[in-house]
């Protein structure tokens, strides 16, 4: 299956040897933006609750996070399918995070789209509960 952005002159490329790692996390080691893309770039987004508590659960927590990016990407203008124009994504994880239960959440969340993306340990969030927080660059359709 191909990603939605590929119908709009974008390519996702992998380095020989490089597919199967990722195959396994669900990204791209490489994308090639088509000139004169207009894109949408999110801050930040983690997943705390409305009443300001962070779900005991990983899983959970990425979900509401990934929800929260696609609120952010829906209040620019983008549709249902948001997370489908996502090709560049940084993750931040709490020190010691295991980041499997995200990867099977990405897999699911982000369908045939495999965007470029880094995740990066860091000693603590901006929330002392946090596990992780997502930033992304979506492509903006005219």
């Amino acid at each position: 299956m191909t990603s939605v952005l590929e119908q709009h002159g974008f390519k996702f490329v992998n380095y020989p040897g490089g597919q199967e790692f990722a195959d396994t996390f669900h990204f791209s080691h490489a994308v090639i933006v088509p000139p004169n893309v207009r894109t949408v770039r999110v801050s930040g987004q983690v997943g705390i609750q409305a009443d300001g508590t962070v779900p005991s659960d990983i899983t959970e927590e990425a979900n509401l996070a990934l929800d929260k990016v696609t609120e952010a990407l829906n209040a620019a203008g983008l549709g249902e399918d948001a997370l489908e124009y996502v090709f560049d994504v940084t993750l931040y994880f709490a020190r010691g995070l295991d980041p499997a239960p995200f990867v099977d959440v990405v897999k699911k969340r982000f369908k045939n789209t495999r965007p470029a993306t880094v995740g990066l340990e860091v000693a603590k969030l901006v929330h002392p509960d946090l596990h992780l927080e997502i930033r992304a660059v979506a492509f903006y359709p005219s």
